[in-house]
């Protein structure tokens, strides 16, 4: 992993500055995977598109955000915005407010759903058996998300397949794992395929890169 430069962008809510870090490179070397979509790649951290204002506190989202400067190194950063903190990262209340913005877009509402739903599983979580069963939220945000994931290509019908898994609609989602050829979800598609024809809806640990 090789670090790039320090972004300084100013908040489109309060006009404060804060630093986002940046990867010039990066890798899944002992990256973890799960059936959800859900990684933890300790050489390719996510840099998120939502976050909190240090000056505010106010969600805000990055694309939206204008940038000031680009710094490289600790010593420029001192020399030029020695006070300036960087973003705080979601929780899940920052994505559960989000959904309230207005005119939030499709593709926003995808990503927001999708991070609900990592952090719904997180509390069963490779657990052997499931702490909790689905709430009534975690059921309307699956159900929500089949509906805006709606196109033919690999990434949403994977996610299609996946929640109708751990609704327990096994075969719903073997019907929509046949339809995925892309290579690049060979693996994830084989192991898939296995858990729902073991009816087994729990989010384990799938594949760990140690090379």
């Amino acid at each position: 992993m090789m670090p790039g430069p320090t972004i300084i962008s100013e908040c489109y809510k309060c006009h404060g500055l804060f630093k986002q870090w940046t990867l010039s490179s990066g890798n899944t070397f002992t990256a973890q995977f799960w059936p959800d979509g859900f990684m933890k790649a300790p050489m390719m951290p996510e840099m998120p598109p939502l976050f909190h204002c240090p000056s505010c506190e106010e969600f805000i989202w990055r694309r939206d955000c204008k940038e000031i400067d680009e710094v490289h190194g600790y010593d420029e950063m001192q020399k030029k915005y020695p006070k300036v903190q960087s973003y705080k990262d979601p929780t899940i209340d920052t994505f559960m407010l989000a959904l309230e913005e207005k005119g939030l877009t499709k593709g926003r509402e995808g990503y927001i759903r999708t991070k609900l739903m990592h952090f719904f599983n997180d509390e069963n979580r490779d657990s052997e058996i499931p702490i909790s069963q689905p709430s009534d939220m975690q059921i309307e945000n699956y159900k929500r998300l089949l509906i805006i994931a709606n196109k033919n290509d690999a990434n949403d019908t994977m996610l299609r397949a996946e929640i109708y898994r751990e609704m327990g609609e096994y075969d719903k989602s073997l019907e929509l794992l046949e339809k995925v050829k892309d290579e690049d979800f060979a693996t994830n598609v084989l192991v898939l395929k296995e858990l729902c024809k073991n009816k087994d809806s729990r989010v384990m640990e799938i594949l760990r890169r140690e090379d």
